[in-house]
């Protein structure tokens, strides 16, 4: 099999700048430098590359910037997933940076080290990291997924991520969760007294809540089918009597709590400001609930039919029992 020949050519243009040239018959590469010797090395290592076809033709995507590979997976990949809405909103976010303007071939570790510094202000790290993982995701799609040619090396991947410290030990007193309630049913979202409710007494997550409709719900064995949950599987739970109360008390809609997130958080925010409950998310609600099954006297296997929880790893995150929650088991017990 006849070997590709190639042959650099170095000529001096007009404006003072040199052009290196390699014509072989399959291809024609150029790029221009200041200085000779820059252009001679450049089509050395071209030389080297093509003689072991080692070489990468990176002529399409040179012009591609960051911006426009996140258009492109906002547009076609995050349409299709759970979260899409969320992750629409942090890739335009992305798309708002500086960085977005970056061409795909001088991103660097540095841009994104940048960009990370930036968005760390009043972002936790967890929240830091997802974007960090968008710009490595949308990176490797284009090259396996669009066959867009790019560096093996994923800038992303060089980017050392923040420590998180996910373990959150907040949940409500009795006390609070009465004065939440009460800050609740003078809220100008009329159901924010019951969806609180809701979520304390079913460990339910937010997005369960809100997808939850009237026809999924069983009045008679008193339980609820959860479709397509966050681990993208179904699961019946069982309701009390007082969250069938609630249930009923909404059951002409088609959905109990139809409501987006956003609009949702800042009714939720405004009732914890009132009720001077502070740093206090709507998902720890749901620790409040998993907690209070297990002083309760649940096992590990029937708290986690209400969660949803594969394993003890998982559900021992929302398991916040104190030392001081025992006591009175322990002297019930007659432990001396």
């Amino acid at each position: 099999m006849e070997s590709e020949k190639e042959m650099a050519t170095i000529s001096k243009r007009k404006s003072g700048k040199w052009t290196a040239q390699i014509r072989t018959h399959k291809r024609y590469i150029s790029k221009t430098f200041l200085k000779k010797s820059n252009a001679s090395n450049w089509a050395k290592e071209i030389e080297y590359q093509l003689d072991r076809e080692q070489y990468e033709d990176f002529s399409d995507s040179a012009r591609l910037t960051l911006g426009d590979l996140i258009r492109k997976y906002r547009d076609e990949i995050t349409p299709n997933k759970k979260g899409g809405r969320e992750e629409a909103y942090k890739l335009n976010l992305l798309l708002r940076h500086k960085i977005a303007k970056c061409r795909l071939l001088d991103l660097k570790a540095k841009n994104i080290f940048d960009f990370k510094s930036d968005i760390k202000i009043n972002r936790k790290p967890a929240t830091v990291n997802k974007y960090i993982h968008y710009i490595y995701t949308i990176w490797e799609t284009a090259k396996v997924q669009w066959d867009i040619a790019l560096p093996s090396r994923n800038p992303a991947s060089l980017v050392k991520k923040e420590k998180v410290t996910d373990k959150i030990d907040r949940i409500l007193t009795s006390e609070e969760y009465q004065d939440l309630l009460s800050a609740c049913s003078k809220s100008n979202l009329a159901f924010l007294p019951e969806i609180v409710e809701f979520a304390y007494i079913t460990a339910m997550r937010f997005g369960e809540i809100t997808k939850l409709r009237t026809k999924d719900i069983n009045f008679e064995k008193s339980t609820a089918i959860l479709l397509d949950t966050k681990n993208g599987e179904s699961r019946l739970v069982p309701l009390t009597d007082r969250a069938l109360e609630i249930c009923n008390k909404f059951r002409f809609r088609e959905k109990l709590f139809d409501i987006n997130r956003d609009k949702f958080r800042h009714y939720f925010e405004q009732a914890c400001h009132r009720a001077k409950v502070k740093k206090f998310r709507f998902h720890d609600l749901r620790a409040c609930a998993i907690t209070n099954l297990f002083l309760n006297g649940w096992s590990i296997a029937e708290v986690s039919v209400v969660s949803g929880h594969k394993t003890w790893s998982e559900l021992k995150r929302y398991t916040r029992i104190k030392a001081s929650d025992l006591i009175k088991k322990i002297n019930n017990q007659g432990v001396a």
